[in-house]
């Protein structure tokens, strides 16, 4: 049987990423890929990542994305899970991430069936308090400025 590497585990340990906190999330497009553009310039996919981006709130009533910023491979957002009437059904981090991957793929294979869109997996980030969320708001803001010197550039 072949022995394969263990994954580096990239959530943490006995956490409920169902609960009540607010996400810094960041997804990639598959090898780094252009495919968004950038700011007031997104190609015909950006406009579909970000309109399906600000949709996540439509399909779940706890959910919003409080802030967000399409780069040309990547996106960062801040998404708030926030108390429902249903919490019992509150979806995790990563059920609200997949379900916005699919659904961005869906509509780009409508023209380009082939197109591989996203990496596997996405980075979070817990935030856990005020510091914290200027921190990341900052970041979000400043990311285009800085997008020749992203490590995802």
């Amino acid at each position: 049987m072949k022995s394969y590497p263990e994954r580096k585990r990239i959530r943490l340990k006995d956490f409920d990423y169902a609960s009540y906190n607010y996400y810094f999330v960041t997804v990639c497009t598959a090898d780094k890929k252009y495919l968004f553009g950038m700011g007031n310039h997104l190609s015909k996919y950006g406009i579909i990542a970000q309109e399906k981006l600000l949709e996540i709130q439509n399909h779940y009533d706890c959910v919003t994305v409080d802030k967000y910023v399409i780069m040309p491979n990547h996106l960062h957002a801040i998404i708030a899970v926030e108390s429902s009437d249903n919490d019992k059904n509150r979806p995790t981090l990563g059920t609200i991430v997949g379900a916005y991957k699919a659904s961005v793929s869906r509509e780009i294979h409508k023209t380009n069936p082939k197109l591989n869109i996203w990496q596997s997996r996405f980075y979070d980030h817990v935030i856990l308090c005020t510091a914290d969320y200027e921190n990341v708001w900052t970041y979000i803001d400043d990311n285009p400025r800085r997008w020749q010197e992203d490590e995802y550039c």
